[in-house]
């Protein structure tokens, strides 16, 4: 059975770049028949319609439009995937360069990876200053009949897909990546059009620049479908100034993100900046093999007495030790502990989480332990985690074993940050109990 493609193009009064990534399509090898074209304008006010019209005696094209109501371009590529007659969907961004080859290229990549995501190679992604001279000469190639001629010029070597030293260190393989999602750009990404629909398309609660494509990603990523990088699908992105700057709305989103999916990846890659993501996720997948669980010999009374009120477990940790502390809550840093303990004791609320972000009130804890995990954990993590858990509990106990072998893990802290007080309470052979606060602030 043969494939056909369904090309996206969501836009917003960008009728020029729409031009040139329209004439990329009209180049294409494939007979027309094999693809469509929709353009999803997000309620633009110049002459886009005109331009994507203009392209309908040469492309299988339809055009659809929402009314402007802000920045949904998530919404908009939805109008597509409800619209889409082929089984392959390809997200391409407006002012996306193509070469001639790109449909026959994605067609191919599905027939050899079923159920598989094909990310594209875009230049030019983090490239903004439209004025830039080397921007200005990729523009002038950009005008001609054959825009995709571009992709051909030595100069796009100036402008990497800030991706592809990732794409190369996995030799293309991103599921032996720990956050494959991270990679999910609609810039240019194909997708099973029956996976798409499958999962629900695009959050259409993101509203603002950023981040409903990465949310889309995770859960394609929770669904078991497989993430794959390939140098035939490339493209440029041309460098455009944006009508409202990213940092007014991406952060925002980011935190919507967060809220969505409050899973252990989703919180790291909100609050970590400076350190690698697959690094750190990494790390909480095999610290558990050298911190202790059990704890068989803390007991309540080692640290709060009053057992009323909801408890909070924070780390790696059994289901006995759970059942020992009266534990309510369990956010834990590990999905296969996570998921044992919810099989294992179904009234526990158990999160595969860290709980460095919350929704909750202060205080909402009458108390919450922290485990060894503190000790793997980066320091400038550790102090948002820190003071989150002293947020949202009265009172914050921290374990702390001696002895543990951690040298072999890649990030290892074992010092609390400045700025945190830590009250020993009792020791119970290797282990002792700290009552954590915060240290007064002097003037």
């Amino acid at each position: 059975m043969g494939m056909g493609v369904t090309v996206i193009i969501p836009t917003y009064n960008r009728s020029d770049l729409l031009e040139r990534t329209l004439v990329c399509l009209k180049h294409q090898e494939k007979d027309e028949s094999l693809f469509e074209v929709i353009v999803c304008d997000d309620g633009s006010n110049d002459d886009t319609k005109e331009v994507a019209c203009s392209f309908e005696s040469y492309l299988d094209l339809r055009y659809c439009y929402q009314k402007d109501l802000g920045f949904r371009a998530g919404t908009a590529r939805n109008m597509g995937l409800h619209l889409a007659k082929h089984e392959i969907c390809v997200y391409l961004d407006t002012g996306v360069l193509i070469g001639a080859d790109l449909i026959r290229n994605i067609i191919d990549f599905h027939l050899r990876y079923a159920g598989t995501i094909g990310l594209g190679t875009v230049h030019g992604m983090n490239q903004k200053d439209d004025q830039h001279p080397i921007a200005r000469y990729l523009q002038s190639i950009a005008l001609s009949e054959h825009p995709e001629a571009c992709l051909r010029n030595p100069m796009l070597k100036t402008y990497p897909d800030s991706r592809q030293m990732q794409f190369d260190f996995y030799e293309n393989d991103l599921d032996r990546s720990s956050a494959p999602w991270s990679f999910f750009w609609t810039s240019m990404v194909s997708v099973e059009t029956r996976v798409l629909r499958e999962v629900g398309g695009f959050d259409e609660s993101f509203h603002g620049w950023g981040h409903e494509d990465l949310e889309l990603g995770y859960r394609l990523w929770k669904a078991g479908i497989h993430f794959r990088s390939d140098p035939a699908l490339h493209a440029l992105h041309l460098p455009h100034e944006q009508f409202n700057p990213v940092q007014m709305t991406s952060r925002k989103n980011h935190l919507h993100f967060v809220r969505l999916h409050q899973e252990l990846p989703v919180e790291l890659s909100y609050v970590n900046e400076a350190l690698n993501l697959e690094m750190l996720l990494a790390q909480f997948n095999v610290a558990d093999q050298y911190l202790p669980q059990d704890y068989e010999h803390i007991e309540p009374s080692d640290m709060d007495p009053n057992q009323e009120g909801r408890r909070l477990a924070v780390g790696y940790m059994s289901s006995s030790f759970v059942d020992r502390l009266c534990i309510t809550d369990v956010f834990a840093c590990n999905q296969h502990n996570a998921e044992v303990i919810r099989t294992e004791r179904p009234t526990i609320n158990t999160n595969f989480k860290a709980g460095f972000i919350n929704f909750c009130e202060d205080d909402y804890y009458q108390m919450a332990v922290i485990t060894d995990v503190w000790k793997v954990i980066p320091l400038t993590l550790l102090i948002v985690l820190l003071d989150e858990l002293l947020r949202i509990a009265k009172q914050v106990y921290l374990l702390d074993t001696a002895g543990l072998d951690l040298e072999k893990l890649p990030i290892v802290g074992e010092q609390l940050p400045t700025g945190f007080n830590a009250e020993p309470i009792r020791r119970i052979g290797k282990t002792g109990v700290y009552d954590i606060t915060r240290l007064a602030m002097t003037t």
